[in-house]
């Protein structure tokens, strides 16, 4: 007679934080009210943690909708994807309700008082220093009210950054600002807030989808070649979190650098196999070429689970290697993009 066994339970997969979130808003969070704290508003701080610690949100008037909730990460990139996510499984805009992965501009964000550390701004009288720096494609910003001198120490910063962060949109005070100060003097020239965001939209219409070359030598004279996508942001892929270098060797000659045509050929199909490998999935920020190696600068999702074993694979095939560390930032990249 076989013997029966009691089959065990099912298992109950984990709800991923960004799905539970979601359902949650689908049965009961879209009915919250933007005026107030409620049970509502705790449950959705809840979900929110749940999903990174570092989120915060808020409400606010929509565009398209009535009103508007931001989940945003305070411009910090380790925090970022997270945002990125949860805005990415979010249901589309209705007339009640939009979403925000960040904060966004406030065209009116000098016409408002400001009460901080007892004292009481009317941000009508801030002023800027504006400075582009069009080789690095950043623009390096002095803020200055009259009252900074009169604030404790770190508020005046602290106001800079909130005053930018409205006048140009979270992302944007990423994406271009360079150096930020307060100044406790008046700037000369002193700019408004209006040629401020002028500036900053010319830097970004300047910006073209282009490859760019530069060449050096290293401490012993050893010749290398770059190529690099100049300008180009962590925030234009905020879920690629991961850093992959690929290496990969080629014949050279006695300086380090490609041999022939031929190299150069096998170099250039191997990167349009890269492209084609990462497409959707990843971006190539770079490669470069030194000492008989070119060295491929790429940023995956460090949720895709499969990124590194397809690289691997199809790296351990083509007699290159893999190295993934993750970089959110995409602070070893910020000599090529700036």
């Amino acid at each position: 007679m076989p013997l029966l066994r009691r089959s065990s339970r099912p298992t109950t997969a984990a709800v991923h934080p960004v799905s539970a979130f979601w359902e949650w808003w689908a049965e009961e969070g879209h009915r919250t009210s933007p005026h107030g704290e409620s049970r509502a508003t705790h449950e959705l701080s809840r979900l929110v943690a749940a999903i990174h610690p570092g989120l915060t949100w808020h409400f606010g008037p929509g565009v398209v909708a009535e009103h508007r909730l931001t989940v945003s990460a305070g411009g910090v990139a380790e925090v970022r994807p997270s945002a990125e996510r949860w805005f990415r499984a979010a249901p589309p805009a209705d007339a009640t309700w939009e979403f925000r992965p960040s904060q966004e501009a406030t065209p009116d964000a000098l016409a408002h008082t400001l009460e901080i550390a007892g004292h009481r701004l009317e941000l009508a009288a801030t002023v800027f220093s504006v400075v582009p720096d069009v080789e690095q494609l950043r623009v390096h910003v002095g803020v200055h009210h009259p009252a900074f001198g009169e604030l404790p120490d770190d508020v005046p910063a602290q106001v800079s950054f909130l005053l930018l962060d409205q006048l140009l949109g979270e992302d944007d005070v990423e994406r271009w600002l360079g150096h930020v100060e307060a100044l406790t003097a008046a700037p000369e020239p002193a700019h408004s807030g209006e040629k401020l965001c002028q500036v900053v939209a010319a830097m970004a219409a300047s910006l073209d989808d282009h490859w760019a070359v530069a060449e050096w030598e290293d401490d012993d004279g050893t010749p290398g070649v770059a190529c690099f996508r100049p300008g180009l942001r962590w925030l234009d892929h905020p879920t690629f979190d991961r850093y992959q270098v690929v290496t990969a060797p080629y014949p050279g000659r006695a300086d380090g650098l490609p041999a022939d045509e031929a190299a150069l050929a096998q170099l250039q199909a191997l990167g349009e196999e890269l492209d084609q490998l990462l497409a959707g999935r990843g971006v190539v920020v770079a490669h470069e070429s030194q000492r008989g190696v070119r060295t491929f600068h790429a940023y995956t999702d460090g949720e895709d689970q499969n990124a590194d074993a397809d690289l691997r694979d199809w790296a351990s095939t083509r007699g290159a290697s893999v190295d993934a560390t993750p970089d959110p930032a995409w602070t070893r990249v910020r000599h090529f993009t700036g």
